[in-house]
């Protein structure tokens, strides 16, 4: 299964790549650094696909007592559309395969749509219209419950860890800076969620992502971006009774190579390190692998 959702995850990203030749985007706003999905600079009618995989796994509990291991294999799909030069839409849908496994070596495995998260981003300050040496913005949105609840072959409804979403609304609101100097640039953002009560009566503690990046671009062509980004967990409930297993502090070491193999598309590769853990329940998260291509219309 796993060999066959990677085959048509990398099918589906490969048709997001048009060879068709198209104005510069980076030309457009005035700055030729080379940027991931949700890093951009506006402008107006700039329109951007990008698809993202990652594969990740974690294991909770005690081993031979009661541990749980989740692996997944996860592709983004995203849109981001500028009406005007200071506002961003986007969305993303996600397209997932999981793998449950617990201690008795029973095992749960779903696969489709996750829950689909949508956006809008609003720059509130830049210093200059072309080419600015700083950008503040504002992001609103929601995840949004595109999930289906997922069934063994009986009709049984899998656990809430095999499912590919909480089935919940769960609105988001955050703040972004971004900074160019020539060859460096440097962002931060921080992303708060406040998710309500979905499938099952469960509902996910509140949560922070946080990041500070740096990017160093010796050249049009490819750049090195290397990122801290950090996740707070508040304590989820299902029906009222609090479960404080996976809430806590998680960072991570983020360090991307990117690269633009032609005009307006730009593809990423790295890998998230664990390097703080302070999660409840004895969780032991797996470096993330992940890599994307953006292209630009």
């Amino acid at each position: 299964m796993w060999k066959s959702s990677l085959v048509a995850a990398l099918t589906l990203a490969t048709l997001l790549v048009s060879t068709e030749g198209r104005a510069c985007a980076t030309c457009a706003c005035g700055d030729p650094t080379l940027t991931s999905m949700g890093t951009e600079q506006p402008f107006a009618g700039r329109l951007r696909f990008a698809t993202q995989m990652r594969a990740w796994g974690m294991t909770t509990g005690q081993q031979s007592v009661d541990a749980v291991s989740l692996r997944e294999l996860r592709m983004d799909l995203s849109v981001a559309y500028a009406p005007l030069s200071w506002l961003f839409l986007s969305a993303t849908l996600p397209l997932q395969t999981r793998a449950v496994r617990d201690v008795s070596l029973a095992r749960e495995t779903s696969w489709g749509l996750g829950d689909m998260e949508v956006s809008a981003k609003a720059f509130v300050f830049r210093d200059r219209e072309f080419s600015p040496d700083h950008l503040f913005g504002i992001l609103a949105g929601a995840r949004l419950p595109t999930s289906t609840t997922v069934r063994d072959a009986d009709g049984r409804m899998l656990s809430l860890d095999a499912q590919l979403g909480t089935g919940s609304l769960d609105p988001l609101l955050g703040l972004s800076y971004s900074t160019f100097r020539a060859d460096w640039s440097f962002f931060a953002s921080a992303t708060g969620y406040l998710p309500t009560r979905g499938r099952e009566g469960f509902r996910a503690g509140p949560s922070l992502r946080t990041t500070l990046a740096a990017q160093y671009q010796p050249d049009p062509r490819w750049a090195l971006h290397l990122a801290l980004d950090g996740l707070l967990d508040g304590v989820s409930d299902t029906n009222g009774v609090r479960d404080p297993v996976g809430s806590g502090v998680i960072a991570y070491v983020s360090p991307d190579v990117l690269f633009s193999p032609a005009t307006d598309v730009v593809m990423s590769l790295g890998v998230r390190v664990p390097v703080l853990n302070f999660l409840h329940g004895n969780v032991r998260q797996l470096p993330i692998l992940q890599a994307a291509v953006a292209y630009d219309l």
